[in-house]
């Protein structure tokens, strides 16, 4: 009878297909919102883990933000999917090229390139692949070739301005660059290898600040930001870049190049108190790539803050000095604390 109670069960809601969320994944890319295109990506490679579509631009991304390790395992599941796909190839090579690994990286290049020989981003990555081995002619024969296929290659005119850059013809690497981010305007990346060109090969910091301040339009994260406060930093305005790397501290409170720049910009303010934690949080995260300064300034930090807390100061200072035993920074902290430096080998 229509008069009986009726079932309350919920009619059931569809899950959503992997193709909804690579839509949405693939239009957030297009427009910078890579954060929202990441977890899209995520969620369709939860429904269909042998996408090749979606592990690749995952890997693609991954790169965007120097994580060469989540690059490759990306794009290694994208190769173990389809082995003679092309674009995975390519993905997987790149990744190995960025950790370093370059006989493996050539090797995937090359299985690329027997299924499409002419494929440009392909001879791209030969072309990235051969400058990190220093074989400047090779490497820009496959670099021209790439852009004579295709002008407008993004991969290809960004590894010709990485060439140019090694080569010291910062000029023409900047309007290399600039030509790659005509074509692709998101991408965050470009603006802050544009903003090296002009920091570290022609010492103009106010046109590399306004690459790294670029960056953040597009796209502002930890790294963008990181990129502006360092280039704030550089140009004497620390308060400013204080202000902008604890933004990035806040966004990611464990991203360590974040927080060792926002250590620098508060030791240079004379703020050892802040300094010291940020330093050593941020030093501990990025391990092997800290450099020389940020390790003794590390230490002289505990050093200059009170109270004074040498325990915590000489293991910074001697780290910096098994780069350079003659580092006079690192040298006089340890006097300061009553220790005297290591003998040096000879």
């Amino acid at each position: 009878s229509w008069l009986a109670p009726r079932d309350a069960t919920p009619t059931p809601v569809p899950t959503r297909a992997a193709i909804a969320f690579i839509a949405d994944a693939n239009q957030a890319r297009a427009v910078g919102d890579y954060d929202v295109a990441i977890t899209a990506y995520r969620q369709a490679v939860e429904l269909e883990p042998t996408n090749v579509e979606v592990l690749v631009a995952l890997s693609e991304i991954q790169l965007m933000f120097a994580d060469a390790a989540g690059a490759r395992a990306y794009a290694q599941r994208a190769v173990d999917a389809a082995p003679r796909n092309v674009r995975a190839l390519l993905a997987l090579a790149r990744a190995y090229n960025w950790a370093n690994q370059n006989e493996a990286a050539l090797n995937y290049a090359f299985d690329a390139l027997e299924v499409t020989p002419d494929e440009p981003t392909g001879l791209a990555i030969l072309g990235e692949i051969y400058t990190d081995e220093g074989n400047w002619d090779v490497a820009e024969s496959y670099l021209t070739r790439a852009l004579e296929l295709d002008p407008a290659n993004v991969t290809a005119l960004r590894n010709r301005a990485y060439f140019l850059e090694l080569r010291g013809n910062y000029e023409e690497a900047i309007a290399t660059l600039q030509e790659a981010i005509t074509v692709a305007p998101q991408r965050f990346d470009l603006y802050i290898q544009l903003g090296r060109q002009y920091r570290v090969g022609l010492l103009d910091y106010e046109k590399a600040n306004e690459a790294y301040a670029n960056a953040v339009r597009v796209y502002e994260s930890p790294m963008t930001l990181t990129a502006q406060g360092d280039g704030l930093y550089n140009t004497g305005d620390h308060l400013q870049a204080v202000r902008v790397l604890r933004k990035a501290v806040e966004l990611d409170p464990q991203y360590g190049p974040a927080l060792v720049y926002l250590g620098m910009a508060l030791y240079a303010r004379r703020n050892y108190e802040d300094a010291a934690p940020s330093l050593e949080k941020g030093l501990r995260l990025v391990g092997d790539r800290a450099r020389i300064e940020q390790l003794y300034t590390g230490g002289l930090a505990y050093i200059n803050k009170e109270p004074r807390e040498c325990e915590k100061a000489i293991p910074w200072l001697l780290k910096a000095l098994e780069i350079d035993a003659t580092a006079s920074p690192a040298i006089q902290g340890l006097a300061a604390c009553g220790v005297d430096a290591p003998a040096s080998g000879g």
